[in-house]
């Protein structure tokens, strides 16, 4: 596949994402931070996603 076309599936995929972006690495390590700290003590037994609104 030729860089081209990766930008071009990439450019496609991107438009069906809410925020119209990709996460950052720091959104996603953010979110292991909270679910690692006190802040989340009390969550039990869910999924956080952390997708930007992208539900397939």
């Amino acid at each position: 596949m030729t860089d081209e076309l990766k930008d071009e599936v990439k450019a496609e995929y991107e438009k069906n994402i809410p925020l119209s972006r990709f996460g950052q690495p720091k959104e996603i390590a953010d979110a292991v931070a909270f679910l690692l700290s006190d802040h989340s003590s009390y969550i039990t037994g869910e999924i956080l996603k952390v997708n930007g609104g992208l539900y397939v």
